[in-house]
């Protein structure tokens, strides 16, 4: 399977030893993990780099990002742009974070910075279980680290997970867009060190997201749904 990473940041180099590196670093360690034979190419979409054809990728992932989905930056408006080009020639694609922020807007979707941030590690329920869903499990303990989150779906997008602090943590468009609003590729030692250098920002919702990163998470399960995602008709 060969997957293009539409690279929306860069990790700074001083947190790559506890998060495995750049971004594709971290979507190939988590493939890695669930013993997945991907072959990655990487385009600095901030950079505005795209792929010469999208035929020659069997899919698409949209990484996270410190920027806001409804910034005006020109490499945001173009990403926009890319996505309707992606879905047009019927590739797949899936939004992390960003990315599934991002997608939101693109297909019509309301996206906002919300009060409180989500950090840390939470439960996702699973409302619509999805046939990629394998091995299924109906509530998820993920990573976040985000405080813009989607507001509304257009009633062509699907909801398949929430919940209490985010209610759209999952959506999926016609089986070609899956928007995720965890971090399944995050070790949790690069979430401990954001929330310690974020501290101050954080507020009363350091102490509680440090406690959280003793639970165990479901990032790799996230992983293999993503593999079985690109590869179902």
């Amino acid at each position: 399977m060969k997957l293009a990473i539409l690279q929306a940041d860069h990790i700074p180099e001083h947190r790559h030893h506890v998060s495995g590196g750049n971004y594709p670093n971290m979507f190939a360690n988590l493939f890695l993990k669930i013993s997945a034979v991907v072959d990655l190419a990487v385009f600095d979409v901030t950079a505005q780099q795209y792929p010469e054809s999208w035929a020659d990728f069997d899919g698409f992932i949209i990484t996270g990002s410190k920027a806001a989905c409804f910034d005006k930056a020109p490499w945001i408006e173009l990403l926009i742009d890319k996505i309707h080009e992606i879905l047009q020639a019927n590739k797949k694609i899936v939004g992390i974070c960003f990315g599934h922020q991002i997608l939101a807007r693109a297909l019509g979707g309301k996206v906002e910075r919300a009060e409180h941030w989500g950090v840390g590690v939470h439960c996702v329920q699973i409302i619509k279980q999805m046939p990629w869903m394998m091995p299924f499990y109906d509530h998820l303990s993920l990573t976040f680290y985000h405080q813009d989150q989607v507001k509304a779906l257009p009633e062509s997008v699907e909801l398949v997970a929430t919940n209490a602090f985010c209610p759209v943590q999952m959506f999926v468009f016609n089986n070609q867009a899956w928007g995720i609003q965890a971090h399944p590729e995050m070790l949790r030692a690069h979430n401990h060190l954001l929330l310690q250098e974020r501290k101050n920002l954080l507020e009363q919702h350091f102490s509680p997201a440090i406690d959280s990163l003793r639970i165990r998470d479901h990032g790799g399960v996230v992983g293999q749904w993503m593999i079985n995602f690109f590869e179902m008709e």
